[in-house]
This record gives C-alpha cells, structure tokens and sequence, in this order.
C-alpha cells in the first residue's frame, strides 16, 4: 500500500504541470492559437483543452460537434452543444444549422427542426441537402404537401441520388396516390436498379393497384439486395442514427419485404 502511494501523489502534478503548460505555451504563442488549438484536439480529442486553448473560433467548434455527432464517440447531447457553440459565434455558420436541424429531428422536435433548415435555406437556397432534410421533417411531422414540394426540389438538384425518389414515393404513398407512388420509385430505379428500398416501394405501389405479379418481383429483388447488406451498408442509408441500432435496422428492413411478399400469398 505505502510503495504505491507515492506513484499516485506524482501523477496528479504532472496532469496539472502538463495542462498548464499547453495554456502557457498557447498564451506566449497567441498568433499560433489557432493551429495549436486544432493540433491539441486531433491528438487528444480533449475537447475542453482544445477549447480553453481557443475559445473563440467556430471552426474548432463545429469540428469538434462533427466528432461526436457523425466520425468519433456518438454523443449527441455533446454535438448539439458544440452546434450551438459554433452559431454562437458566428450566427450565419450554415452547416452548423443544418447539423442542429439533423439532431432536432432525431429527437423528434420537429418543428424546431424546421427552423433550422429553414435558417440554412434562407442562407443559402441552393444548398441541396437542405432540401432533402425539409421533406424528411415534414413527411414526419405530417405536413404531406410541404414533404412532396422538399423532395422534388431536392432531385432537381441532386437527380442520381435514390433517396430523394424513395422519400417522395412514400410520401405519394402515405397521401394515397399509388400511381404516382409507382411512376416515381421506377423514376429512381432508372438510377439506382438494385436498391432495396426503391423495389419495396416499387412493390407496394404495385401492390396496392393490384398488379401482384409486378409488385412480387419488386419484393423478391428488394429482399435479394437487403439479403446481401451488412449493417454498415444499413447505417450508410440514415446518417445520424446511433449505429448501435444498425443491426437492428438492418433486420426490421428484411422483416418488412418478408411482410409484403406474404401479403402477395393472402
């Protein structure tokens, strides 16, 4: 017990001695701030040193929001802090918003959600994936007109992209128009023939026009394609989810093409 008390006593200084010397050697080396602040935070990924170091630069911010929100430890509570940290200081910080939007949404505060991406539009109204994020919140929050008007702007920005077809097909979809529903799915299957989401709503489009023959090659070539994903492939699909529920997911999507390809038998 004694032997190890002194290892302990010694260690503790030396944190204290280390800290203060990064804060001393910051403040003789002001013009530099910036590049040691950003060099202490991709070595140690320490975002209270990193941010005493420099605590007035929104760039470090929002780097270190984008760390815990999408490339490091999960943590979204601490990302919508950094977010907010970065609008703080520069309010007109675009990704910053539209990040913030993405996390309002996770959590189901819809309309705050659409605050901020209407915060980013208002900044700039090209910003394609704005766009995609609006239909997404309104699809959600029910608002079925202003889901449809946010995903065909966004294919007409972005036309390869699949998920701006698979979105607005479920929108057509939940408002009952199934041809619509149809047209649309086989519009991003011209870009994107083996997606599994797109040949599910392809086949329940059908489906529900009472075409089974079509809506049961739709589903068996949707289930073939999922069967071939791995839960990365899943989580790829819907950035910011926590990717503890990848495998999950991953299995939820195979169950419901199993579901629609038995409804083809009833």
């Amino acid at each position: 017990m004694l032997s190890s008390s002194p290892l302990l006593f010694f260690r503790i200084p030396f944190l204290i001695s280390s800290l203060g010397f990064f804060l001393l050697f910051a403040f003789l080396t002001l013009p530099y701030q910036k590049s040691i602040a950003l060099f202490v935070w991709q070595h140690t990924h320490n975002a209270t040193v990193a941010t005493i170091l420099d605590s007035r630069d929104p760039d470090l911010d929002f780097i270190i929001g984008e760390y815990f929100f999408n490339h490091g430890s999960y943590d979204i509570d601490t990302a919508e802090h950094y977010y907010k940290k970065t609008i703080a200081l520069k309010p007109d910080f675009l990704e910053a918003h539209y990040q913030l939007g993405r996390i309002y949404f996770i959590r189901g505060k819809f309309g705050d959600a659409l605050e901020e991406i209407k915060t980013v539009l208002a900044l700039n109204p090209e910003f394609k994936k704005a766009y995609y994020m609006y239909g997404l919140i309104n699809g959600y929050a029910g608002n079925l007109d202003q889901a449809a008007y946010g995903f065909r702007e966004f294919i007409k920005r972005d036309d390869f992209n699949w998920a701006g077809y698979n979105d607005l097909a479920w929108i057509y979809f939940k408002q009952g128009d199934y041809g619509k529903t149809r047209d649309t799915a086989k519009n991003g299957l011209e870009k994107a023939p083996t997606n599994p989401w797109l040949n599910n709503i392809y086949g329940t489009a059908f489906l529900n026009l009472g075409e089974k023959e079509s809506a049961r090659t739709a589903f068996e070539t949707a289930l073939q394609e999922s069967e071939k994903m791995t839960p990365a492939d899943w989580g790829r699909a819907y950035p910011g989810n926590n990717p503890d529920i990848y495998v999950q997911g991953l299995e939820e999507t195979k169950q419901t093409i199993r579901h629609n390809l038995a409804l083809l038998d009833k």
